[in-house]
């Protein structure tokens, strides 16, 4: 098992719109129980996977001490992104993750999945927000692009590229 650098940054918490989950709706399994492990305080995208899956599991502590769910569908911290990969590689989780699209350039994401990565790619930006003194502040000037990292979801094909 890997060692975790189980802490992500200070300034790390974003959290994803309903329309980014909305976006690949159809290859959400719906009839599976789904772990959104980085939750704390994201209603919007929270509530949208509650309506669609059989069950959502959110919210429960340590996401390197637990294992819940079927699957995983989550907007990790990116700055735990290799240690999230690693850690549901080892638990041999499906997932559908929310990632800068350089990650896949990367030589650990290859090094940790092999040849079992798809991709859901967007032909536009995803943006998130985030609460600061109980605001919603939208971040929608990012400098990079992000995709849907998946693994083990059997998707049609390993690249899909999808207009939101």
């Amino acid at each position: 098992m890997a060692l975790f650098n189980k802490k992500p940054n200070k300034d790390d918490e974003f959290y994803t719109f309903k329309e980014d989950w909305e976006a690949i709706k159809e290859y959400i399994p719906k009839d599976k129980v789904v772990w959104e492990p980085f939750s704390n305080g994201d209603f919007e995208g929270v509530d949208y996977l509650k309506s669609i899956c059989k069950e959502l599991i959110s919210n429960t502590g340590d996401f390197f001490e637990n294992n819940e769910g079927e699957i995983v569908i989550t907007n990790p911290p990116f700055s735990i992104k290799k240690d999230v990969i690693q850690r549901l590689k080892d638990l041999d989780k499906p997932f559908i993750m929310i990632l800068p699209t350089l990650t896949l350039q990367t030589k650990y994401i290859h090094n940790i999945l092999g040849d079992n990565i798809q991709v859901i790619i967007p032909t536009n930006k995803i943006f998130f927000y985030k609460w600061v003194n109980g605001e919603k502040k939208i971040y929608n000037r990012l400098s990079y692009y992000c995709c849907y990292v998946c693994y083990k979801m059997n998707l049609p094909k390993d690249y899909i590229t999808i207009s939101k």
